[in-house]
């Protein structure tokens, strides 16, 4: 299936899914902060799954060099050995913060809607559509420089391939920046689905 035609089917299962009940806006209550205090500053998230192919340990290593603030990573960590790897290796840095997948909705999506930049490493398509809920949802992007990437986001977010490429992108980003990225990650969901479904589709999910 080429890249076009996959992207297509995923805005199509978009449109079934009825992301305004699936991702929620949440604030920070108290009890967040009591599980994770780094909410007091700014953090990245991930939301991958622990293959190799996905390369999580550049990105890692990428925010320890960095030495700045946290990412927090969600994925099946006990599932593989790579992610057992990487449990084991990165579980007590301050600057990884790694989750299990079974964590709550309103949890990920209070997560969701407090991070800074959200990180896509996914170098193939994501089956779990994370990188377009995190469009619907406006977070600013980094992504994988993949061809499917760049064209589920219009060439919009910020790529890389390396851990220089992410390096030099975290180094430079900035809050406006950074906002300005959300708001045409969520312009680009509308256009995208647009297209599929010019008449009714995105009046169907917006956000109340």
């Amino acid at each position: 299936m080429d890249t076009d035609k996959q992207i297509e089917n995923v805005f199509h299962q978009m449109n079934k899914r009825a992301l305004h009940e699936q991702c929620t806006h949440e604030i920070i209550q108290t009890k967040d902060h009591t599980l994770f205090p780094f909410l007091y500053g700014k953090y990245a998230l991930m939301i991958t799954d622990a293959e190799p192919e996905n390369d999580i340990h550049i990105v890692f290593e990428s925010f320890i060099r960095l030495n700045q603030y946290p990412i927090v990573a969600v994925a099946n960590w006990k599932s593989t050995a790579y992610g057992q790897t990487l449990l084991d290796r990165y579980q007590n840095n301050y600057l990884i913060k790694m989750l299990d997948p079974q964590i709550q909705l309103r949890t990920l999506n209070m997560l969701r809607t407090n991070c800074f930049i959200f990180i896509d490493a996914y170098r193939q398509p994501d089956e779990t559509y994370s990188i377009v809920e995190a469009m619907y949802m406006q977070l600013p992007i980094v992504a994988y420089d993949s061809d499917y990437n760049r064209k589920i986001t219009n060439n919009g977010a910020f790529y890389f391939k390396t851990m220089i490429d992410l390096l030099i992108i975290l180094q430079t980003l900035h809050p406006m920046k950074v906002y300005a990225n959300g708001a045409l990650m969520k312009k680009t969901f509308n256009s995208q689905l647009e297209k599929l479904h010019p008449m009714h589709s995105t009046p169907q999910i917006a956000e109340p």
